[in-house]
């Protein structure tokens, strides 16, 4: 079995159709974050694939954010499906997954669920084992908003809680996602000079607590422990990626058994692009059970109302439909003879009527025709006349038919006409031409101009010019240099 995680960016930012991407990446089970996309926005291009049961969590707070979604090939139907991890988007569920949180607040449950950031799939395997699938989208803290880092500690709490109630059901469990979070200094480019402040952050802490003992495991680097520069996300802005300058915030975690008995290969398969980040393919050997005729769960998509038929869509009030034939309306034999009657009525009508007009056409007919008007010159020219150059008219054309010269009419008031004349601006000091970015100190290359986008700095607003090369390392000489300048605002004088 194959399965694949990737942060997306969006759905939409994929270049090639939904469908296109699935076969190209040829997993078994596809796992995206970050779709970006509501159940009010999901097209049904989206939301029904050949060969692929489909499973959606959106954000219920604000569109465009957030959001995840699971692809399993119908041969490996799940048994069981929830959005969320608390479960507390759908309370109803007949096949939902179970499982409670005494030690989390049911307030602080639901706003996890309301941000579209997990969904789980239950598969069966071929010896009766179950296999857990989560997929999430961990929080990223906003330095502006420290409440947000509560919330993603409140996430991880409740990942680590459902995990852990899976292995005690002794099912098989597999995490896989954005986490948003670089384990080890060997994760990121830039892990900086204090080591120590790096480690002790509280989401490396949690993930290094996750990892512990074996219990959960990096599938990636149990197979590649000392390998560096293995990144999955890069800044777009500064087009990090080419020098491949990035960070490792991507996983797939298994527990024990699954990675020490099942894990065949996990690989990043950073040739693939049109996101951020680049997907993750875990590969394992265990076989699950064919379950291509089986129901899925209910809160697959091709069980919503706007995409099985039971409700009507606006594309379907735009197209003709066939008037029903007389022969297949059912009709008592009553109502049969009434409208029998009505048509022989009207029939005989039709036939008087055809031959009295006959008699009268030919003196309508002189009274209907009109003769056709003539076009009469206008000496308004048109528009056409305006894009013909003088040297290209027939020099041997009538003198009626050149055009007249235009009329010059000095339309200057006389009190105007005595004044001194004023200063006029030329069209070059009006379109005056851009001043040119200055070089770059490392390669006298032409920089390119930012902006300072963090609203709390006392320069938010402000331009500056940084070098025009991709993000990298400080010892590549084909990364970016150094050269920081800001932008200078000249202040318009007086006279201008």
């Amino acid at each position: 079995m194959r399965i694949c995680s990737w942060n997306i960016n969006g759905l939409r930012s994929l270049r090639q159709p939904l469908q296109s991407v699935l076969e190209q990446l040829n997993c078994d089970i596809i796992c995206f974050q970050e779709t970006k996309v509501t159940r009010q926005a999901l097209a049904e291009a989206y939301a029904r694939i050949d060969g692929y049961h489909t499973f959606y969590s959106w954000s219920r707070l604000r569109s465009g954010y957030s959001g995840v979604a699971i692809f399993c090939k119908t041969s490996l139907t799940p048994i069981h499906a929830e959005e969320g991890l608390a479960g507390k988007l759908h309370t109803n569920l007949e096949d939902g997954l179970g499982g409670e949180y005494s030690t989390m607040d049911e307030n602080d449950l639901l706003a996890i669920d309301r941000e579209g950031r997990a969904i789980t799939t239950e598969h069966e395997l071929e010896d009766g084992t179950s296999l857990v699938i989560i997929n999430v989208y961990c929080p990223r803290v906003d330095p502006d908003k420290p409440e947000r880092l509560t919330y993603k500690l409140n996430f991880y709490a409740a990942l680590e809680q459902r995990a852990r109630y899976f292995l005690e059901r002794g099912c098989r469990v597999i995490i896989v996602g954005d986490f948003n979070v670089s384990h080890k200094p060997i994760d990121t480019c830039d892990p900086g000079e204090d080591l120590d402040y790096f480690n002790s952050s509280p989401s490396r802490l949690w993930f290094s607590k996750l990892i512990s003992d074996n219990i959960f495991i990096d599938t990636f680097r149990y197979l590649h422990p000392d390998q560096r520069e293995a990144y999955t996300c890069w800044e777009t802005l500064s087009s990090a990626r080419v020098n491949n300058y990035g960070v490792r915030i991507d996983y797939i975690i298994g527990d024990g058994t699954v990675s020490k008995s099942h894990l065949v290969d996990c690989q990043h398969r950073t040739e693939v692009e049109s996101s951020d980040h680049c997907p993750i393919v875990a590969e394992f050997n265990f076989v699950l059970k064919d379950r291509t005729l089986s129901k899925p769960p209910s809160i697959c998509t091709k069980f919503w109302s706007e995409f099985k038929g039971t409700q009507m869509k606006l594309s379907q009030f735009m197209v003709k439909t066939k008037r029903a034939r007389e022969d297949e309306i059912e009709i008592d034999s009553e109502k049969k003879e009434q409208i029998e009657e009505i048509i022989m009525i009207t029939n005989e009508k039709v036939i008087q009527n055809d031959k009295s007009s006959e008699k009268t056409s030919s003196t309508q007919s002189k009274i209907l025709v009109k003769p056709a008007l003539k076009k009469v010159k206008s000496g308004q020219s048109s528009l056409f006349q305006h894009f013909i150059r003088s040297s290209q008219t027939n020099t041997s054309s009538t003198a009626e038919s050149k055009p007249k010269e235009p009329e010059v009419v000095d339309i200057t008031p006389s009190a105007v006409v005595d004044e001194k004349p004023k200063k006029t601006t030329t069209w070059n000091q009006i379109f005056r031409p851009p001043t040119p970015p200055p070089l770059c100190n490392g390669h006298k290359e032409h920089c390119v101009i930012r902006q300072v986008k963090d609203t709390s700095s006392v320069n938010w607003g402000r331009y500056f010019y940084v070098c025009s090369r991709a993000n990298g390392a400080s010892n590549n000489p084909q990364a970016r240099c150094d050269h920081f300048q800001w932008k200078e605002i000249k202040k318009k004088s007086p006279s201008e």
